[in-house]
């Protein structure tokens, strides 16, 4: 597996992993009582949410290449890697994408396991139930993202050993 290919997966399985405790949070804070009945408990909830969000992160990190589409969009700003702009610029297509790709597939399957169990008389759609909560996760799932992004992507990419700032950079003693 390419150094590239090891960056995206671990990114994936950290970013994921915390979607997916705060997809479980929000669930059961945002349900209603009929609702919170139908539930799993939260220990139940925040590991199949883990999973879940896990499973669909890394395979979203492993179709989508974005990876390329962060260095893409840093190039097109000139950005130089290793720099705080770089990580800046670059975490955006990667945190922006696993957040909605994830939170979309795991708030559904979530929503549906809950719709699902309702009774038929007290259940909304599932489409306007399923956008409602997805809308309430996904500026949360974004910055979470992108702030994990920023944070960890340098620490990953440092120990795995793939770039880090240019050798010829600052003064020279």
């Amino acid at each position: 597996m390419s150094k590239e290919k090891k960056v995206n997966l671990i990114m994936a399985i950290i970013m994921s992993a915390c979607m997916g405790i705060l997809f479980a949070f929000v669930a059961r804070k945002s349900a209603s009582p009929q609702a919170l009945q139908t539930m799993p408990s939260a220990p139940v909830m925040i590991i199949t949410s883990l999973i879940e969000s896990i499973i669909v992160g890394v395979i979203v990190a492993f179709v989508i290449p974005m990876g390329k589409m962060g260095s893409a969009l840093s190039a097109k700003f000139g950005a130089i890697p290793g720099t705080a702009k770089f990580t800046a610029i670059n975490s955006i297509p990667f945190a922006v994408i696993n957040a909605v790709l994830v939170s979309a597939v795991c708030s559904f399957i979530s929503i549906a396991g809950s719709h699902a169990k309702m009774p038929p008389e007290q259940a909304p759609p599932l489409l306007i139930m399923w956008l409602s909560n997805w809308l309430k996760t996904l500026p949360l799932s974004i910055l979470l993202s992108y702030v994990l992004a920023v944070i960890i992507s340098p620490i990953v990419v440092k120990k795995v050993g793939l770039g880090g700032p240019p050798a010829d950079r600052g003064p020279k003693e």
